[in-house]
This record gives structure tokens, sequence and C-alpha cells, in this order.
């Protein structure tokens, strides 16, 4: 034996709460992304403001994309959280098959 032990009930639930979790990183982000875009280019035109842009706007662009990308990986974690549940239900009601028609039950 592995030692290795999993509620298959806690996993669903939780895997299913990722659904929620990922709007709400959605709507932080676009938040973000709003605030940003409405200060503009706030810096200003100078050179000092010049070498503020070209030291830091693609870097905060960046981050920008990719905590709107969050929402998208809560997304797919909650699946594959939920598909790992399903996998081993069937693997545990395969396995309880086999085990019962060797026991002479099945």
């Amino acid at each position: 034996m592995s030692g290795f032990r999993s509620d298959l009930g806690q996993l669903s639930k939780h895997a299913g709460e990722f659904e929620s979790l990922a709007g709400q990183a959605q709507r932080i982000a676009d938040t973000l992304r709003r605030a940003v875009d409405a200060a503009g280019a706030c810096w200003g035109g100078d050179d000092i403001g010049a070498n503020f842009a070209r030291a830091h706007c693609g870097r905060a662009d960046q981050a920008l994309d990719e905590l709107g990308a969050i929402s998208g990986r809560l997304r797919d974690m909650g699946a594959k959280f939920s598909e790992t549940a399903e996998t081993t239900r069937q693997a545990d009601a395969g396995n309880a098959d086999r085990l019962g028609r060797l026991a002479g039950r099945g």
C-alpha cells in the first residue's frame, strides 16, 4: 500500500470553486487594466518621462497581461482537479469490480 489517500468529494467540491476564483481574478485584472489605461501617459513627454516609459511601460504591460492570464490558468487547474477526481473514481470502480470478480462475487 502506498499510503496515498484522497477525498474525491472534497477534490470535486473544491475543483468547482475555481470557476468563481477565475471570475474574481478576471474582474481584478480588468479593473486594474482600466485604471492604468485611464491614467494614460501620466509620466509626461519630456526626456525624463520618455526614459521612464522606456524603462517601465513594457514590463508593466507584461505584468498586466500575465495578471489577465491568471483567470484562464485557474479555470484550467479546476478542470484538471475535476478530471483527476473523475479518473480516480473510475479507476476505483474498475478495481473494485475486478477484485470482486477475483473473489468470486462478480
